[in-house]
């Protein structure tokens, strides 16, 4: 049997200790191998069948890889989009997708200009409203020498240019492993955004003054006649003026990213300056080698009134162990790691046979997993309901007879719930529990995989 090969590929746990008690329920043989009678030759067969799994038709171990390795793999990769760089990244592709927008909605209505141009030329509008045009300049704000169309498509250009070359800079690891660990390099960002954002400004307002012609528009007698076709603010127009706007806000809030960015690493680096000192300091004797484990609370499912369903939950899992530096404490015995029996019996699914094989296993002691969950609720419900009735018993007894009575009941009480059946029973629920749940995760695990692998054929 392959077994060196298939060890490579199974996670194990921390690890509990688990071994199923010897608690048959009447009607189911225990076989062996971990199953009841039904599952005898099934698990017999997989067993067998692993030295064969490579000529298994239409699934190979490169395409088997399980869903849970895929995922850690993206993490891995892009796990830091979670985090203030990767929102930069995100605003970078918002801004793109503005800025063509504005170069867009601004070049539709660049034949508007050239009708200028070609009317009054390359200075204030001519003829009859020659004298207009002194009048404007003396109150200051209708002089208008023509529209500045180029401009707002330099400035749009421009800044799309250089959120690419920031994009695709922060998608590197040269951004991740080096600038992000320099002191200049998010104040550089903040003040690359903050420029792009003040150009952006610049062009909004030259374009809102370009659609109302310096002013002249609001003058009767130039808005008339021909010259109100160029007072006219077509609704592409006005979609690049909100466009341009919008922009420059994003830019600022990815200004404003920046410097969260800077403070971030900073203090990132402060900590792994002045932790790693503290880590390397001498521990006391008495100090435990390994930190206590993180206790994660989970929320239990709970069975539906009526039906004859049993919620299985799957085990919680421990965050790992965070392992501290110093001298290990003299009488100090590591604690044995005990890995339950199914996590080898059971390992990463490779073909649709061993799949079918899992799923009678698991449909073969689910029945049995069901009725032991049943009978332990039952006697877990008693024991609720005999507590209760503790609780009302006397605290201040008036006698010598009643306070023996009273410690007879309670220790009776006591043997009744240390019972060691009931103990067998809960120990082996619980080890099925956990049993079924990493069957079904396989399970689950392949078919992802496959669908995932049908979607790319």
């Amino acid at each position: 049997m392959q077994g060196s090969s298939h060890n490579n590929n199974n996670s194990t746990t921390e690890g509990v200790p688990c071994s199923p008690p010897p608690s048959p329920v009447p009607g189911s043989y225990r076989d062996p191998y971990g199953g009841s009678g039904g599952s005898y030759n099934s698990h017999k067969e997989l067993l067998e069948g692993q030295d064969t799994h490579g000529s298994i038709s239409g699934r190979t171990y490169h395409t088997a890889l399980s869903y849970s390795e895929r995922v850690e793999q993206y993490h891995q990769r892009y796990a830091y989009m979670k985090s203030w760089a990767g929102l930069l990244r995100i605003l970078g592709c918002v801004e793109l997708l503005l800025g063509a927008a504005v170069f867009a909605c601004v070049c539709a209505y660049i034949h508007k200009d050239n009708e200028w141009f070609n009317m009054f030329g390359y200075s204030s509008p001519g003829g009859p409203y020659g004298t207009y045009g002194a009048y404007g300049a003396g109150t200051g704000g209708a002089y208008y020498t023509g529209p500045k169309t180029p401009f707002v498509l330099v400035v749009a250009g421009l800044a799309w240019l250089v959120t690419v070359i920031m994009l695709v800079l922060g998608m590197t690891m040269y951004y991740r492993t080096i600038l992000l660990d320099s002191n200049w390099w998010p104040l550089t960002e903040f003040t690359i955004n903050l420029a792009l954002a003040v150009l952006y400004l610049a062009a909004g307002i030259v374009y809102v003054r370009d659609t109302t012609r310096g002013g002249l528009c609001s003058y009767p007698v130039f808005n008339n006649g021909i010259n109100g076709a160029f007072c006219r603010t077509e609704a592409g127009q006005t979609a690049a003026i909100i466009f341009l706007f919008v922009t420059m806000v994003v830019y600022l809030i990815g200004a404003l990213v920046c410097l969260k960015l800077w403070r971030h690493e900073a203090a990132r680096r402060y900590k792994e300056r002045y932790g790693q000192e503290m880590q390397t300091a001498p521990m006391r004797g008495s100090q435990a080698l390994l930190a206590p484990e993180t206790v994660i609370v989970r929320k239990v499912p709970e069975q539906v009134q009526g039906s004859s369903v049993v919620p299985i939950q799957a085990s919680p899992k421990a965050a790992p162990k965070k392992i501290l530096q110093g001298a290990i404490p003299s009488g100090y015995t590591p604690k044995p790691v005990i890995v339950p029996d199914y996590i080898a019996k059971y390992p990463t699914i490779r073909s649709d046979e061993e799949r079918d094989q899992y799923r009678a296993v698991f449909n073969d002691q689910y029945a049995e997993y069901k009725e032991l969950h049943l009978d332990v609720q039952t006697t877990l419900k008693k024991f609720d309901e005999m507590d209760a009735m503790m609780r009302t018993l006397p605290r201040n007894p008036s006698s010598q007879m009643e306070v023996d009575r009273i410690n007879k009941i309670l220790q009776e009480y006591q043997r009744k719930k240390n019972d060691p059946t009931f103990t067998e029973k809960k120990e082996r629920c619980e080890y099925l529990k956990n049993k079924l749940s990493h069957i079904k995760q396989k399970i689950h695990e392949y078919d992802k995989v496959m669908e995932w692998n049908d979607g790319y054929s």
